[in-house]
């Protein structure tokens, strides 16, 4: 089974088995474990590697469960991910709970990549415009990147809008082809 199919069965078991009030705790929770097992280079290879059985991948989370203070919902299911060796589709998880989470709350997160931050107006506008567009409550994530020349690029879910000068100079280049 591939990281994505893993990630679709246990985001459904979330989505299925918590209320979904406190699906963004739980979601916030494993965005916290998988950045700690990322920093932590022992706790990966406790975790994710093949040196320990099940039972004993098992009772070390269960040793370091209190230090944590999760939701029981978050300690049962990463108790569930770590016993069945899935730790290493935590990510994916995480990103396709979120996906799904979005999609019954009728909200959806837009990664609008500029050469700039965005300014609070600016994201305030697009929000506006791209809820009319996707018809959606929309969460902007900024990310920076200097290579664009101007413009942006958003890209919600698996659609991407391009008004970068790159995309507008693509879409030149490909016209005059013709």
């Amino acid at each position: 089974m591939n990281k994505n199919q893993i990630a679709k069965k246990y985001s459904k078991a979330i989505l299925n088995t918590v209320n979904l009030a406190v699906v963004p705790r739980v979601i916030e929770e494993l965005k916290a474990f998988s950045y700690l097992i990322d920093e932590n280079r022992q706790l990966r290879l406790l975790f994710a590697g093949q040196i320990f059985t099940d039972e004993e991948k098992g009772k070390a989370f269960a040793s370091i469960k209190p230090s944590l203070k999760f939701n029981a919902n978050t300690e049962k299911f990463l108790n569930l991910i770590i016993t069945q060796g899935q730790l290493s589709a935590m990510k994916e998880i995480i990103a396709y709970s979120i996906n799904v989470y979005n999609e019954k709350q009728k909200k959806a997160t837009a990664l609008v990549v500029s050469p700039v931050s965005l300014n609070k107006s600016y994201a305030d506008r697009l929000k506006i415009a791209l809820k009319k567009l996707i018809d959606r409550d929309v969460e902007i994530e900024n990310e920076i990147d200097p290579s664009l020349l101007g413009g942006f690029v958003v890209r919600v879910g698996s659609t991407i809008y391009d008004s970068s000068v790159r995309g507008q100079l693509r879409l030149l280049k490909s016209d005059l082809m013709r």
